[in-house]
């Protein structure tokens, strides 16, 4: 990516998270606005036709539709600056979803990173993350983050619960599971068939 862009896009990004913060919304809530908007999935899916920047204020009507508010009058926070720079080269490098980048290593988590890696080389964080992502599958983490056990998955999808343990311990691809059942499993998982299926999708 063009390093303007790169720029741009952490910046739009440090807006988003400092509306978030100093409008108290969960850190939870903030990631989820961040995924599902057009923007921030345009910036994953297209390297060679970028989108244009948003202006701060037509962003934050995008991600955040209930807040009307002068951007201008958003405290920046060195937390929020530099886990927006630490997302978008995370993203930039892994080209996963922003949305399973999160599940790895959510905002507080990066907040939390912040007194120990903001002083050095962003390399050192994307092994951090490779790191947490060799360790676990988005399946599995999905499941100890809702609190919902394999076969209460199973019951509700009608995968077959051996599939499913096989699949959440990288033991069989889940990238070849068949359609039909990756998009029930996303649907109950409340994520995108692109997150579920660990997709490099850039």
């Amino acid at each position: 990516m063009n390093s303007q862009y790169w720029i741009s896009y952490s910046n739009s990004l440090e807006r988003v998270l400092s509306v978030g913060h100093v409008f108290k919304y969960s850190a939870r809530a903030v990631e989820k606005a961040i995924s599902n908007s057009r923007f921030f999935q345009s910036i994953e899916t297209d390297s060679k036709n970028l989108p244009a920047t948003l202006s701060d204020q037509d962003l934050i009507k995008q991600v955040f539709p209930d807040i009307n508010v002068k951007t201008s009058n958003v405290e920046e926070f060195n937390e929020t600056s530099w886990a927006a720079y630490s997302y978008m080269y995370l993203q930039g490098k892994t080209k996963k979803t922003f949305e399973c980048i999160f599940l790895y290593i959510g905002i507080n988590k990066m907040f939390q990173y912040f007194p120990l890696y903001h002083e050095m080389d962003f390399s050192q964080l994307l092994e951090e993350f490779n790191r947490l992502y060799k360790e676990k599958s988005v399946l599995s983490i999905l499941s100890e983050k809702y609190g919902i056990s394999l076969k209460e998955i199973a019951a509700k999808t009608n995968i077959p619960y051996p599939s499913l343990v096989s699949l959440s311990q990288r033991k069989r691809n889940i990238q070849k599971l068949n359609v039909k059942d990756a998009v029930n499993l996303a649907s109950f998982l409340h994520v995108r068939i692109e997150t579920l299926c660990e997709l490099d999708i850039n």
